[in-house]
């Protein structure tokens, strides 16, 4: 049991590390406002589970873990857990702006994962007076409370889920969306996780301490987090070069919109007109008009050309 769990965590630190190191290099590559808060969500799960770690290790040094210190790691991580869901609030508003927002998605992340920060503010108030106030510890620990946390926390994630699998906003870098998109689908896949641990736990089935179905998700996470470096290595389409985003010099020399600029990078890709409207949900015909005036502006003659044009 011991192997396993520490097999685990050196997998779940060695892919939340190397995550994160991808994050940093894409976040210079490619200049965006949604990389701040993906690097925040990679911080905040390493140290949520290391200091899971670090209570496993001296469970397993006493036996046992004093009150105190347990009250306090408990703090803690239900706090840390309130900024996740803040980050994702944040995320979600660079995704979808209120001013162009069209769906309801969006807003409900956003009052979902409110909520959950209100629950756990709500846990932390419990755990401050549950010392003085039997009643107060009594409904933090009741099955009622608890399985409200889980049904309102994996409303919130599939929600976030969808949110984040959103068209891009104009100007932000077309290279994200496939990294968003497995975010979100890795949200929405262990969405209903809590709810299944929960019934495991009250069923009374055998399980591994100090690891949840929470602590997969986080692997998960980082293993989609390491799919950017491996994007970032991977040449480009059809012998097109690679082309992360538009140089601001080239979009201010050619006068390039934010919209031109897009195409480029997808074209750089590989996607045809058909694809490239799919992924920016516009018609194609829509498509064909701005890529002829890249094409015009830059002075290319074909989907190379352009693209060593717009590096240059």
């Amino acid at each position: 049991m011991q192997h396993v769990l520490l097999a685990f965590y050196i997998l779940f630190f060695s892919t939340g590390f190397m995550g994160g190191a991808a994050l940093v290099v894409l976040g210079l590559r490619v200049r965006s406002r949604l990389i701040p808060p993906l690097l925040v969500f990679q911080v905040l799960f390493l140290v949520g589970l290391g200091l899971v770690a670090f209570y496993a290790y001296l469970y397993g040094l006493w036996g046992t873990v004093p009150d105190p210190l347990a009250l306090i790691l408990g703090i803690v991580l239900t706090g840390m857990n309130a900024a996740i869901y803040a980050v994702a609030i944040v995320l979600v508003r660079r995704i979808s702006p209120p001013a162009s927002r069209r769906k309801a998605y969006p807003a409900a992340a956003e009052i979902l994962a409110g909520l959950v920060i209100l629950k756990s503010l709500a846990s932390l108030a419990l755990s401050a007076v549950g010392t003085s106030r039997p009643e107060a510890r009594a409904l933090l620990d009741s099955e009622a409370w608890s399985l409200a946390g889980y049904i309102l926390t994996g409303l919130a994630m599939a929600a976030f889920g969808v949110a984040v699998r959103e068209p891009l906003p104009p100007g932000e870098a077309p290279a994200l969306r496939p990294l968003l998109r497995a975010y979100g689908l890795c949200a929405l896949v262990f969405a209903p996780m809590g709810l299944i641990e929960y019934v495991v736990e009250t069923a009374g089935l055998p399980g591994l301490p100090f690891l949840s179905l929470d602590h997969l998700f986080y692997l998960s996470w980082n293993v989609v987090s390491m799919s950017a470096a491996v994007r970032l290595l991977r040449p480009g389409d059809a012998g097109v070069p690679v082309l992360d985003f538009v140089p601001e010099e080239r979009i201010r020399a050619l006068g390039l919109s934010g919209r031109e600029a897009q195409m480029a990078v997808l074209i750089a890709r590989g996607l045809a007109n058909k694809e490239i409207a799919a992924e920016l949900g516009i018609s194609p015909a829509t498509v064909r008009t701005h890529i002829y005036n890249l094409y015009q502006k830059a002075g290319a003659r074909s989907r190379v050309e352009l693209i060593n044009k717009l590096r240059a």
